[in-house]
Order: C-alpha cells, then sequence, then structure tokens
C-alpha cells in the first residue's frame, strides 16, 4: 500500500511479477570490472590487464619499439597514439595490435560463477549493460546463462576479441557466424582508437554500439558505472554518455552508482558532472550493488526508496560456487516476470 502508511518491500513481493516503469538499468563496464571478476587470472590463471599493464604482457615486442622509435615518456596509449602519427611504424603497430588481441582472445571464464554472471543474468531485458572492454568475458556470460532467456541487453563501445555483427542489420554474433537477415558473414569493429581521435561515431559498427547506450539512458532511472574511469582520453566517449544521461525524464532523483577501488573524492570528482543533486552511491566492491542486493529488481528497489521512501529486504545476492544452482536460483525470480 502507498496510503501514507510506511511499508516494506518484502523479499515475496520482490520475488512476484515485478510492477513499475520499465525504466532502463544501465552499466558501464571498464577494465577495473574485469580485474575484480577475476584477480587471480581468468581460467588458467592468465592475468587480467589493466591497460597499463599491456606493455608488460607485450614485453620485448614493445619495450624494444619504443626504444628504438625514441617514443615520448608515457602511458600505453599515449605512446601507441604517438606511434600511429608518425605513419612509420604501421607494420610493427599491426604485429603489436595482433599479439594483444592474440592475448585477449585466449582469455576465458572459470567453470564458477564470477561477477559476469552475476550481472547477466541480475539484470532483466530492459536493461543494458555495455562494455569498454576487449576482453571475452561480457559475452561468454551471455552465452552460456542464455537458458534463463531473459538477459539484458550486451553492447560493445570500443569492440571487443569476441564480439562480431552485421554492417546492415543489428545483430550480435561471434565468429563464423552469419547474420540471420541476410546471411553475409559477421565481422568484428574496430578495436584501437588512439588517443585524442576517439571519434567513435566515424566507425559505423561502433556508432551503432553508442546510439543503442545513450538512447537507453535517456530513459534510465539508474546508471552503475563499474570499474571504468572515464579518462581524458575518452573525453568524446564522457560527452556522449553525458549527453544521453542528462536528458533522463527523472533526472532530478536519479541515481549514480559507483562500483570502484579508488577513493570516495577522486571518483566523485571524476563523476561530479553526472550526479544530480549529490546522488551518487559510491561502492568498493560488486556485492554491495543493487545489482547484486536486487538482482533483477534494481529498479522495483530504486522506485520504492526514491520516490516512495519505502525500504525494500535483500533479494541477494545468492552466493554459489556452482553455476547450475546460480542458473536455477536465477531462473526462479526470472519466471515470475
Amino acid at each position: 500500500s502507498l496510503d501514507g502508511r510506511r511499508t516494506m518491500l518484502t523479499v515475496d513481493k520482490l520475488r512476484a511479477k515485478p510492477k513499475g516503469r520499465n525504466l532502463p538499468h544501465v552499466v558501464l563496464l571498464g577494465a577495473g570490472a574485469s580485474r575484480a571478476a577475476f584477480p587471480g587470472g581468468d581460467k588458467n590463471g592468465k592475468l587480467v590487464p589493466l591497460l597499463n599493464d599491456i606493455p608488460q604482457i607485450l614485453g620485448d615486442e614493445w619495450y624494444d619499439l619504443i626504444e628504438y622509435s625514441k617514443a615520448p615518456v608515457g602511458n600505453f596509449e599515449k605512446q601507441y597514439s604517438w606511434l600511429i602519427k608518425q605513419n612509420a611504424f604501421q607494420q610493427e603497430l599491426a604485429a603489436i595490435e595482433s599479439l594483444i588481441e592474440d592475448y585477449f582472445t585466449d582469455l576465458d571464464l572459470p567453470d564458477h560463477p564470477t561477477i559476469y554472471d552475476y550481472l547477466v543474468m541480475g539484470l532483466r531485458p530492459k536493461d543494458v549493460i555495455a562494455t569498454f572492454n576487449w576482453d571475452p568475458f561480457l559475452l561468454l556470460s551471455h552465452i552460456r546463462n542464455r537458458k534463463i532467456k531473459k538477459l539484458p541487453e550486451i553492447r560493445f563501445l570500443h569492440g571487443s576479441v569476441n564480439f562480431t555483427t552485421c554492417a546492415e542489420h543489428d545483430v550480435l554474433g561471434t565468429y563464423q557466424e552469419k547474420c540471420p537477415h541476410c546471411n553475409c558473414l559477421l565481422s568484428k569493429p574496430k578495436m584501437f582508437f588512439p588517443d585524442g581521435e576517439k571519434d567513435y561515431a566515424q566507425n559505423r559498427f561502433i556508432y551503432r554500439e553508442w546510439t543503442y547506450v545513450t538512447d537507453a539512458l535517456k530513459q534510465a532511472f539508474h546508471l552503475t558505472i563499474f570499474g571504468y574511469s572515464g579518462p581524458d582520453t575518452d573525453y568524446k566517449a564522457r560527452q556522449l554518455l553525458l549527453e544521453g544521461w542528462s536528458q533522463t525524464p527523472l533526472r532530478d532523483i536519479s541515481h549514480v552508482e559507483i562500483i570502484d577501488v579508488k577513493d570516495y573524492k577522486s571518483l566523485s570528482d571524476c563523476w561530479r558532472e553526472y550526479v544530480p543533486f549529490a546522488h551518487e552511491m559510491i561502492l568498493s566492491e560488486f556485492w554491495q550493488s543493487t545489482i547484486a542486493l536486487w538482482p533483477r529488481r534494481t529498479e522495483q528497489y530504486k522506485i520504492a526508496a526514491s520516490i516512495y521512501g519505502i525500504p525494500s529486504e535483500f533479494l541477494g545476492p545468492f552466493r554459489t560456487e556452482s553455476l547450475t544452482e546460480l542458473q536455477d536460483w536465477f531462473m526462479e525470480i526470472a519466471e515470475a516476470e
């Protein structure tokens, strides 16, 4: 009842058919999300790298090129961008890019549940998970949990080693698959965008991904930023996201949830323009997030709390080392939808 009496959104009510405005929950994933999901490495113990770890992974191939080219001091992205602008190292950079793709392609999900499984099963088809990451984890997790049948939309804002699509149709696939509409072999979008030239709109595949996400942000009530720092080199990305998010009709009461290990002040300063009226929740780990605590019911929790002042019992997380057991638990929740 919403007749002025303080009520509680109980577990039984949360498990029932969700009632609400069907507003999307948009999640942005950066490299920090993959590092949080696999702190000890992937299925085979391979390091899941942040961008600044790339030189270490490339080893002598990279360090020799930096020394030979006399590239200026800087992080990987700045040096990579400098090399591109010289127009003298195309062959060497092609070899570097191939090594990076090979490394990320070899990464694999372990057999037990990961944060990525909780993410893709913890949201609904109205919701969107968009990633900046090259790694294959989001798509692999989406594929292995499709028995739930009601999973969120996933989008690749920076390409990915296992994401392919059709030039003419908005189709998500993997290697050797064909478009069901035109029977053309799906192709992989561009992955490498130099610092200072990240005009994603110039690539039609990536532009389509961005358009979908920014349109979802225009309707969203909740935005989760997980392990993405929004660096200065992603200025155009930040502006596109802000353009969508600032148009949400419920902006006055909308929330931004930030999951990151960085300190509160730096995160608050970084995302200040995205946070209306200090409506931010800054968390150090995924398990404190709305997706973990109210899986598949984040909208119900947020609407009840923000508009009606009604608290909610925790629906999750359901922690288990069995993927099958976790899938069964989520299917029970999804059946009510």
